[in-house]
């Protein structure tokens, strides 16, 4: 499954989930704290150690941004200690049944579906705090955990990644959009799209408009052509990338070695997508893209979204251009 597939993968998960630990830290925040792609693991140690090299291949995920990159962190804190990090904004808590954070944490009607074996994983939103997602698995042996965890990897790792989404979203477009832009891209090129405040509008001309925000640099490019031609793929979508780095981003091209090609639904249109690295040479410079081409109405579109941010993570950066391109109609 594709790392960035935020499609409702969950829908067992209820919130069923009450919390009974003793005495929450007297400082309460105005909403969860902590970085978006921090997971706090609450467990015991016996299961956690048990099960913790699994938990980092479903959770932290790497991915090549040019350099490699975890996708989210785990912090292992032990059950005495958490009430210290209960406003966090992403909480996995794990044990077995009869384990007292399960035992505690989980509904009677929860625990009833955990001991019949109906259900081994529970979420709540906001549970103790506003913006946190919080998943609590459990199971009856270490080897069942192991089972449950590995057989809904992309399930529990998509409930997180889902969690930041929102989060991104909704700091995005916490002001709204620019409507004037939207609207006047849709009368002279047909299509629009919900640029936030903030973003620049840095090129415009028929067949290109192109909208970047710095700190970091963040670049999005909608690129259309009249094309009878239907065949895309692979080696077109690069071609086409390239073409447009030459022309617009100073000789930037695509790093074949690390790009993938493959199909998604966008807006109930067949698209191809291109996921890689892009490079410039003569600038020593590089980072990720993501490219979407697909034909409608008689055009061949090309959006582009790449990044240059140095020295930062760039999964969450890149999670908010696929937020925004989201919004193209």
């Amino acid at each position: 499954m594709n790392y960035d597939s935020f499609s409702s993968l969950i829908p067992h998960l209820s919130s069923l989930i009450f919390f009974a630990l003793a005495c929450a830290p007297q400082y309460r925040p105005p909403h969860a704290v902590g970085k978006p792609t921090e997971i706090i693991v609450v467990s015991e140690d016996e299961p956690y150690y048990a099960i913790d090299s699994l938990l980092s291949a479903v959770l932290e995920r790497v991915i090549y941004t040019p350099t490699q990159e975890n996708i989210f962190n785990i912090k292992k804190v032990n059950t005495q200690k958490f009430p210290n990090f209960k406003y966090r904004r992403n909480i996995l808590i794990l044990g077995l049944i009869g384990d007292p954070i399960i035992d505690s944490t989980l509904s009677p009607s929860a625990m009833k579906k955990a001991l019949s074996g109906e259900l081994y994983i529970f979420g709540a939103e906001n549970l103790f705090i506003s913006e946190q997602c919080v998943l609590v698995i459990v199971a009856p042996t270490i080897y069942k955990l192991n089972e449950v965890i590995e057989s809904n990897a992309d399930l529990i790792f998509n409930y997180f990644a889902e969690g930041v989404r929102k989060s991104l979203k909704e700091i995005l477009y916490k002001d709204g959009y620019q409507e004037d832009l939207a609207n006047r891209l849709g009368k002279r090129y047909g299509f629009s799209i919900s640029i936030p405040y903030g973003w620049i509008e840095a090129k415009e001309e028929f067949g290109v408009v192109e909208f970047i925000r710095h700190s970091p640099d963040r670049i999005i490019s909608i690129h259309w052509e009249t094309s009878p031609d239907e065949d895309i793929n692979k080696e077109r979508a690069i071609f086409m990338r390239n073409k447009l780095g030459n022309k617009y981003w100073d000789g930037d091209s695509v790093d074949t070695s690390h790009t993938s090609f493959y199909w998604v639904n966008f807006h109930n249109l067949k698209a191809g997508k291109l996921d890689g690295i892009w490079q410039n040479d003569a600038k020593v410079m590089g980072g990720p893209f993501r490219s979407y081409l697909f034909l409608t109405g008689g055009r061949l579109y090309f959006i582009d979204m790449h990044i240059f941010a140095p020295g930062e993570k760039k999964w969450r950066w890149l999670q908010q251009l696929e937020i925004i391109v989201d919004t193209f109609s």
